[in-house]
């Protein structure tokens, strides 16, 4: 029987490896696990290998990247094809999908599949496109999409009678995924060497990834809640968190462990209980239409943001959320007190000052409370969120994801 939380199968001719590394890195940004050749051969013959990969249970489903040179490939027209057409007619839940290299018309992938000998029919395979976007690179989005989307159908008709979506989202390097996460999705390689992405990174990429995940996810929370984790940065648990407003009916909740090692979790439907916070509003400028966000709930941020003063627009009003005391741990049923307090904080300023077109918010947080606080901004005007960075010296702030 397929597990459907198995990794997928990446099928390709080495001429077409680009397109296959990168096809790899956007399943695995978006939590689906992939079995490519060059991350996962071992010593010993390399069909033996291939064939036996393909047999596992472990195996969810199979992309072959069809492109001409794969009729020059014995191991892909007698191993992996063979195999993979062998699963699938099992008619469990693996899926297959053929997906044509740019360039490709469909007049020539049928041509290129009638010269296969070792299987004959490919009617049932489903059949996409990689078209050039207009930056003249390969557009995944879709195919990406049509991949989750198969995933979460297999994962529903499998019989998993859990009541939670579990997904792990990860900027930092993680352990390896267990059965009981449904995505596992790893933002680590756009971090490599602690370093932060650009705007056009976070935004682009990022930004446009989580609201790709989490929206294909809420189609399927009808009747589940869906549970994150993972070891991330405060900008990403926050832009979540702003996915599963608490006007969109679904149960969201972000699990993680305190700083004594007790697994926690962030839920809004807790009962809230004092933060023991102190809550200043200061006028800087009236006729400025930015508004700052101080959060300093486990340390004070002030000290960085000065760091970073001159690269931020002059603030018609500065806001700073504090707590008392940074060495006690926040409770979940704190963070929804912050949370609401936050939400009412900044409400009110923007009813007072109503020139503000943009939030500029600075953190220092629990992973799982900045998720609290992401669910607590419907209809706020954008936020600009931001990024602490280490690597610097001084330590300051970097622009992340822009939330509109």
């Amino acid at each position: 029987m397929t597990n459907p939380t198995g990794e997928v199968f990446l099928s390709y001719n080495h001429e077409q490896k680009n397109l296959a590394v990168e096809l790899d890195r956007r399943l695995r940004e978006h939590g689906v696990p992939v079995w490519r050749d060059e991350r996962k051969v071992g010593p010993g013959p390399l069909e033996s290998q291939i064939e036996s990969v393909l047999q596992s249970e472990e195996i969810s489903g199979a992309i072959l990247l069809l492109s001409e040179d794969i009729l020059d490939s014995p191991t892909i027209l007698n191993v992996e094809i063979p195999q993979i057409h062998s699963r699938y007619t099992n008619k469990d839940t693996f899926f297959t999908f053929v997906l044509r290299c740019p360039g490709l018309s469909a007049g020539k992938a049928n041509e290129i599949l009638s010269n296969i000998d070792t299987v004959n029919d490919f009617s049932e395979w489903f059949f996409h496109a990689l078209e050039l976007s207009e930056e003249d690179s390969p557009n995944y989005n879709r195919v990406v999409d049509e991949v989750i989307q198969r995933r979460l159908d297999a994962l529903v008709n499998s019989g998993n009678d859990s009541d939670t979506i579990r997904c792990s989202i990860n900027s930092y390097q993680s352990p390896n995924p267990t059965d009981e996460l449904w995505f596992h999705a790893d933002l680590s390689n756009h971090f490599e060497d602690n370093r932060l992405p650009g705007e056009k990174t976070w935004n682009h990429r990022i930004g446009e990834t989580i609201t790709r995940l989490t929206n294909r996810l809420a189609e399927y929370a009808e009747d589940r809640g869906i549970e994150f984790m993972g070891r991330t940065r405060l900008p990403i648990a926050f832009a979540v968190g702003c996915e599963f407003p608490t006007t969109r009916g679904i149960h969201a909740k972000w699990t993680q462990q305190d700083p004594n090692f007790n697994e926690i979790t962030w839920d809004v439907t807790v009962s809230p209980s004092d933060a023991e916070l102190s809550i200043n509003s200061t006028l800087k400028d009236s006729s400025k239409t930015d508004l700052a966000v101080y959060l300093s709930l486990i340390d004070d941020v002030r000290p960085e943001v000065g760091n970073t003063a001159s690269d931020l627009p002059d603030f018609n009003t500065e806001i700073e959320i504090k707590r008392t005391n940074y060495d006690q741990v926040i409770s979940p049923e704190q963070g929804v007190e912050i949370a609401n307090e936050f939400q009412n904080a900044v409400r009110d300023e923007l009813n007072t000052r109503s020139n503000i077109e943009t939030i500029h918010l600075f953190q220092s947080s629990p992973v799982g409370l900045s998720f609290l606080l992401g669910q607590h901004t419907n209809t706020l005007p954008p936020i600009q969120t931001y990024a602490f960075n280490d690597n610097h010296q001084p330590r300051r702030y970097e622009p992340a994801i822009l939330i509109q």
